[in-house]
């Protein structure tokens, strides 16, 4: 990590020209190494020794998820014996995970870089976090007493699962809380918000953590505002993905968020036409990754950009806001909550033939499930989802299969991959009553 705080002193002219550098050797290991990148090299015309300016760049074509599920084979480094290589998936927004390879060496460079981000919040190894998370394949499901000592006493956390959140649900962290006494939360903004609010509603004691760390998705301005005045610490909210790492973060003057210009190599396009002014698409070229290099990769998020300086002094460059990957919470008839993002990995899970998904909730009982089918699809996955769609939530909700094309953009330039048009005022207190008697 002292590395990283090393990176931090310098200035933003000489990173740009190390990340520079580092990109030109990526790009000639991916030529030499990968089947793949030589036949796309080939195929633009261009050669890792041509490359000499960002334009440049832009002649190889954007990695897609569709490319890693198609080329698997091909992808990875002949500089690496497969079997050496562990695996992993990427994050699932609207498509369903794909598998990827990472170097050994990238894991440990992308841990230093997550503990450095760590830092800025006040967070160490060896402090106690609280984890409230809404990615399942994260933490074990039925841990045994072992596990769960190991985990609360050795590595000091303890998880809050955010699949479906209700005041007992909520009670019981609010008590977890307590007990534990976290030094940071660590946590999905969305169901952290609603946790403060329910904090701030209850009227009952509890414990204040340092300060909040926000991931997985962007902290919206109200988010921020209600989770920092009820818990009383700062929120940072953090950049990155399954398929890079973090990659960006913001310090302790949250003006944006810094990336870091060793972990990855970010290019932003415009999307005139499609959005407000402003709005650029991230295309991600991971630095750190020589097992299965990810070159000018499409994560599917936006960004505004900034031309601000942090009054920190660190030689990053800032983004002002990610604008991408927002779910939204779903509302049950009983009251119960949904975080967007567990419902779609739920969906995903028990249908992996879909290549794309979107869920919208038209109203308290109707559910539209949009898909893109992918090529192992087979229309019974329908009636299986159908089925435990049912078991999980009851027989009162309603569930519309919708087959489509692609999902669509929005004018914001983002791709939701969870929409609600309910709101908490539409429950009928009778309903509830019936509901969870």
């Amino acid at each position: 990590m002292r590395k990283q705080e090393a990176f931090e002193r310098r200035p933003l002219a000489e990173n740009q020209e190390a990340q520079w550098q580092s990109l030109t050797r990526l790009l000639k290991h991916a030529y030499d190494t990968t089947p793949f990148y030589r036949l796309r090299f080939d195929a633009a015309g261009i050669s890792p020794q041509q490359f000499s300016s960002p334009q440049d760049l832009q002649k190889i074509p954007v990695l897609t998820r569709e490319d890693l599920r198609l080329h698997q084979d091909d992808l990875w480094s002949r500089l690496y014996q497969r079997e050496t290589l562990p695996g992993a998936a990427t994050g699932g927004t609207t498509d369903t995970p794909v598998p990827l390879l990472r170097s050994p060496e990238s894991l440990l460079r992308k841990s230093a870089v997550h503990l450095r981000f760590n830092s800025w919040a006040g967070m160490w190894p060896g402090d106690k976090i609280l984890y409230l998370w809404g990615a399942r394949i994260d933490f074990a499901q039925t841990p045994s007493w072992r596990w769960k000592l190991y985990d609360r006493y050795i590595n000091r956390r303890v998880w809050a699962p955010a699949s479906l959140l209700n005041e007992q649900v909520l009670e019981s962290f609010r008590q977890l809380l307590n007990q534990f006494r976290p030094r940071i939360i660590y946590a999905y903004p969305t169901p952290l918000a609603h946790f403060a609010e329910y904090l701030r509603d209850c009227g009952r004691a509890f414990h204040h953590p340092l300060s909040a760390i926000c991931t997985a998705e962007p902290v919206l301005d109200h988010q921020r505002q209600v989770i920092e005045q009820v818990l009383g610490c700062s929120v940072f909210e953090m950049y990155g993905s399954r398929e890079s790492g973090m990659i960006a973060a913001q310090c302790e003057y949250g003006q944006g968020l810094h990336l870091n210009p060793h972990a990855a190599y970010l290019e932003f396009n415009p999307l005139e036409g499609e959005g407000p002014e402003g709005v650029h698409e991230i295309f991600i070229t991971d630095l750190l990754n020589y097992g299965m290099p990810f070159i000018r990769y499409k994560i599917n998020d936006c960004a505004l950009l900034s031309v601000q300086t942090c009054k920190c002094g660190r030689g990053y460059p800032i983004l002002a806001k990610i604008i991408g990957r927002t779910a939204d919470m779903f509302l049950l008839p009983n009251g119960d909550r949904v975080p967007g993002v567990t419902l779609h990995r739920l969906i995903a899970e028990d249908c992996p033939g879909f290549k794309k998904i979107q869920i919208i909730q038209d109203t308290l009982r109707d559910f539209r499930v949009r898909f893109v089918p992918g090529s192992n699809f087979q229309q019974p996955d329908l009636s299986l989802l159908t089925k435990r769609l049912g078991q999980r939530f009851g027989s009162s909700l309603r569930w519309n299969l919708e087959r489509v094309d692609d999902i669509e953009r929005e004018r914001s330039g983002k791709t939701r991959f969870c929409i609600s048009h309910v709101s908490s005022s539409q429950i009928v207190p009778q309903a509830v009553t019936q509901e969870t008697r």
